[in-house]
């Protein structure tokens, strides 16, 4: 096996020196770096960023894939990505959306840390030693993360505390393994995935519902955008007052999904169809944004970009929903 590492900074490169006078001093420490403490010399490592994720454009997410597709080509079998977490789930989704599958040779794993370096207690090394044991395993194939022990599928992961360590989760899916003892156990089947995306548009507008939001600012945020994604509530309800801007950008031509901050599965119901939108089928705000994004860019028509996103529809056995 022939693990590469594409390094992007995060927290888990981030270390602080203090000093005599009480003050100190905040470094990024290299792919390389990190990948030498644990003893990993035979890993190929590939140093392409470093800072907060939250610097992340889409543009700089295709990046990250691009250098993971390069990995493949140079010869790798797997391939880590050491990202920061806040923007993690995003940048696996994009590599997700352009490599996953079959489309890429071999397992892609997210890692990252949510204390840094530094730390007295860093998750950042254990991590590390997870994700290349699972990158290495011959039983693991597509996009994944595997943080705090645990690997998941990246349509399903979301991050869902800034304040621990079990930052992420699939809920309401079971993750598709755990690493115990160094190698990766499989705990629920793969997914199967969508069309393969070509590019990713950037005339697209996100607006979140919230008790005050005024008709008026919503036409104005969604006017002339090729898409608009809607984060509604519930499964999938959007105000009243909210209706027509939508209605009218979708009969003007735009892809408009809705989502919801709470998971529901639904693509579609008998409002939806009035409005002339489709559900996100699962997927949170952000990552419905992606992928109306993805569906703009990598067909020709918009009835094709819709068949594109249901396609991306967080479908499941039942058996596999937590209770």
């Amino acid at each position: 096996m022939t693990v590469h590492v594409v390094a992007t900074g995060g927290t888990i490169s981030s270390h602080f020196t203090p000093n005599s006078d009480g003050g100190g001093e905040w470094s990024n420490l290299t792919g390389r770096q990190l990948l030498d403490e644990q003893g990993f010399t035979d890993v190929v490592v590939h140093d392409v960023a470093s800072g907060p994720s939250s610097n992340l454009s889409i543009t700089d997410m295709v990046a990250i894939a691009e250098h993971v597709r390069g990995c493949f080509d140079g010869g790798a079998t797997g391939v880590v990505v050491v990202h920061g977490t806040d923007t993690l789930d995003l940048s696996a989704y994009v590599t997700h959306l352009l490599l996953g599958g079959s489309r890429v040779l071999g397992p892609v794993v997210f890692t990252g840390s949510m204390r840094v370096h530094s730390d007295p207690e860093p998750d950042g090394p254990a991590n590390l030693r997870d994700a290349v044991a699972v990158a290495s395993s011959p039983i693991v194939s597509g996009v994944v993360a595997c943080l705090n022990g645990v690997v998941h599928d990246a349509p399903y992961l979301n991050k869902r505390t800034a304040a621990a360590v079990h930052a992420f989760d699939s809920f309401p899916f079971r993750p598709i393994g755990h690493v115990v003892d160094g190698a990766f156990v499989a705990d629920s089947v793969r997914r199967s995935v969508g069309p393969a995306a070509t590019g990713f548009a950037h005339e697209v507008a996100l607006v979140s519902c919230d008790p005050g939001i005024d008709t008026d600012d919503v036409r104005r945020a969604i006017s002339g955008r090729r898409g608009v994604v809607v984060e509604g509530f519930g499964d999938l309800n959007i105000p009243q007052r909210v209706w027509g801007p939508v209605y009218e950008a979708a009969s003007n031509g735009a892809m408009v999904m809705v989502a919801s901050r709470v998971f529901t599965p639904t693509l579609s119901n008998e409002g939806l169809e009035l409005l002339g939108v489709v559900g996100a089928g699962g997927l949170p705000a952000q990552k419905a944004m992606v992928l109306v994004r993805a569906a703009l860019a990598s067909t020709a028509s918009l009835a094709e970009a819709y068949d594109f996103a249901k396609a991306h529809a967080l479908g499941h056995p039942e058996e596999d929903v937590l209770r």
